[in-house]
């Protein structure tokens, strides 16, 4: 056991504002277990350690001191930014993947504005949020303001109002000295096909065709 564990442990009973009584009440051991534990006078089992980390929502390798990342989805994320091949399929993997290249590199690259970018990939999404919600996919209350007397209220307005915050979001400042052309990375091309897919089938589906001149 790795003697971190002690006190990482005791800050995450203090974070949640629990007392030791409630705490261990919660995990079905005995207070005065959970203060050996957390004094670091005994140490815990596999099972415990395991009903800690679901309580808490962070991972065993958290618990254990050997990665400050909290969560599994915090884990996966870094994983896959820091792998160099993915399948290059129509995934949120791959669309994730896709969205670090351009969010590392509107950071790097003072041309560009990844302020923005962040502000875009928020209202994404948000957008995916409120709807979920509305659909009872998600918690009702994750809709933020949009949650009210326990349902969510008036999605289309907010929706309406999230596309407004994303076009203002899509008009940088025109660059006068925009960037050459150069190869797209498999992951940007992977998102961009596919995102044009998306498009164009739900476009052709929901309107009638355009005349044959608006198609040369």
């Amino acid at each position: 056991m790795e003697r971190n564990f002690p006190i990482i442990l005791c800050e995450l009973r203090k974070e949640r504002g629990l007392s030791q009584k409630e705490a261990a009440a919660k995990l079905g051991v005995s207070q005065a277990l959970l203060s050996h534990y957390e004094k670091g006078i005994r140490e815990c089992g596999q099972s415990f350690l395991i009903k800690v980390a679901d309580f808490y929502g962070v991972t065993c390798d958290y618990l254990l001191g050997r990665t400050n990342v909290r969560d599994n989805a915090a884990n996966e994320l870094e994983s896959l930014a820091n792998q160099k091949h993915i399948p290059l399929t129509a995934s949120s993997e791959t669309f994730i993947k896709a969205g670090i290249i351009l969010a590392d590199l509107m950071r790097k690259n003072n041309t560009m504005d990844g302020v923005k970018f962040d502000k875009l990939m928020a209202i994404a999404l948000y957008k995916i949020i409120l709807v979920q919600a509305s659909a009872g996919n998600l918690p009702k209350n994750w809709a933020g303001r949009a949650y009210a007397d326990g349902k969510v209220c008036c999605s289309s307005t907010y929706l309406a109002l999230a596309e407004l915050a994303a076009y203002s979001a899509l008009r940088p400042k025109k660059n006068k000295n925009p960037m050459p052309d150069a190869p797209a990375p498999e992951v940007i091309k992977a998102l961009v096909d596919t995102a044009e897919e998306f498009i164009v089938d739900d476009c052709t589906a929901k309107t009638p065709p355009l005349p044959a001149k608006y198609m040369r």
